[in-house]
């Protein structure tokens, strides 16, 4: 029986969390991303790379609907969470955005107290029935956020006073506090010092385990370390998708060759 699961597991780690086939975005009349179709697998982390401006970042929005909150936007092909479409008209975005969190760019903690922000979401989702229940969830996620530590003797104390990499720590804590089953980053570590950098680092790798994580990054060094599979963008197409060691030492689109030696971007 135990041989079973261990097969299981390793047929589920190939196994794709979303797909994304022919998806189209348009902001206005402009083409931001044409035709990207790539699998995003479960218990992995996908580092989207490129240039500025190459739609790395609008092709993640596209992964938990943020784009419907731009109003000329416009996506088209399709997109699925375990064989769901996720832009069909009876699916919520606010239950999607439950199962599909997102950290932004730069810390954005609520102007509430530690505890509260990382209550918030468990409680607009009724995922708790008791104030210990409660109380559980928010613990778990700071420890799941390795921050913990650092707040428990302060929870009632403003998320808006800890130091910015603490602040980005709390920012994940509240995202995987509805138990999502991707986790979306987009550019994490960008406002970020070296030291906290490489403590968020370290901590998507052992949220790796749990949830299927997809990084924005503009540092290619970033992508290496952190991720398994890497997905290369360049003026709103996907360029090249595989293996990060793969993608890194030996690209098969000389435009990823031509990023990753420094010739453009």
């Amino acid at each position: 029986m135990n041989d079973m699961r261990i097969v299981e597991r390793t047929v589920d780690a190939n196994k794709a969390k979303m797909t994304a086939r022919g998806v189209q975005v348009y902001y206005g009349a402009t083409h931001a991303l044409k035709d990207v179709s790539v699998d995003i697998l479960d218990n992995t982390v996908t580092a989207f790379i490129g240039p500025s401006g190459c739609g790395k970042s609008t092709f993640l929005r596209c992964l938990n609907r943020m784009n419907d909150t731009v109003a000329i936007a416009r996506v088209t092909g399709e997109i699925r969470l375990d064989g769901e479409d996720i832009y069909d008209k009876r699916v919520d975005p606010v239950q999607l955005r439950a199962r599909v969190g997102m950290v932004f760019q730069k810390p954005n903690p609520f102007p509430k107290s530690i505890y509260d922000n990382v209550a918030y979401g468990p409680r607009i989702h009724g995922l708790a029935r008791t104030k210990a229940e409660l109380d559980q969830i928010v613990e778990t996620s700071l420890r799941k956020a390795a921050i913990w530590n650092e707040v428990k003797d302060r929870l009632a104390a403003p998320g808006t006073g800890l130091s910015g990499g603490q602040q980005q720590r709390l920012c994940i804590a509240r995202a995987i506090a509805t138990s999502p089953e991707v986790l979306l980053m987009d550019e994490p570590c960008s406002a970020l010092d070296p030291i906290a950098t490489a403590q968020v680092e370290e901590l998507i790798d052992e949220l790796r385990s749990q949830f299927s994580v997809v990084i924005v990054t503009h540092s290619m060094q970033q992508a290496a370390r952190v991720s398994q599979r890497t997905a290369f963008f360049h003026l709103g197409n996907l360029v090249e998708y595989g293996e990060t060691g793969q993608i890194f030492t030996n690209p098969k689109d000389p435009r990823t060759e031509s990023y990753i030696t420094g010739r453009i971007g």
